[in-house]
């Protein structure tokens, strides 16, 4: 073999052998996580009896999120409401929402803004807004 023969086939043989090295990429392989959408939900409910006011949580991540929380309640308007923690310990599934009450009663006239935070185990915190009336204990979020 003369020697211009030889650096061909070494060339050809790189080639083959580095073609067939596993590339590596830069993809990123971690889930995006749990992510949540945060909103107010009711027909007309009593604030003093409960079932007055109903906070929606829907997970829009693709992972399971742990013990929700609603750990900050804040209206802006004229109302009178006692603010708890509110612990669900509920579990939600990506594309599930939960609705349920915060552990607060309420009290007011007109219009009124709520800001609400919630977190879970995954440590993701997610502060929503909604907007509802309330006449006496009677609360309506359109």
């Amino acid at each position: 073999m003369n020697k211009g023969t030889k650096l061909v086939i070494v060339t050809i043989s790189f080639l083959i052998i580095g073609m067939s090295l596993t590339t590596i990429t830069a993809e990123n392989t971690i889930d995006s996580g749990p992510a949540f959408e945060i909103g107010l939900a009711t027909a007309i409910g009593n604030g003093l009896a409960g079932q007055g006011l109903t906070i929606t949580v829907k997970n829009v991540g693709d992972m399971t999120v742990h013990n929700v929380t609603l750990t900050d309640l804040g209206i802006d308007g004229k109302v009178l409401y006692n603010n708890r923690i509110t612990e669900w310990h509920r579990d939600i599934e990506p594309g599930h929402t939960l609705y349920d009450e915060p552990n607060s009663l309420f009290f007011g006239l007109g219009m009124f803004t709520a800001t609400m935070t919630v977190t879970c185990d995954e440590e993701i915190t997610e502060t929503g807004t909604g907007n509802g009336i309330m006449f006496g204990p009677l609360i309506f979020v359109p």
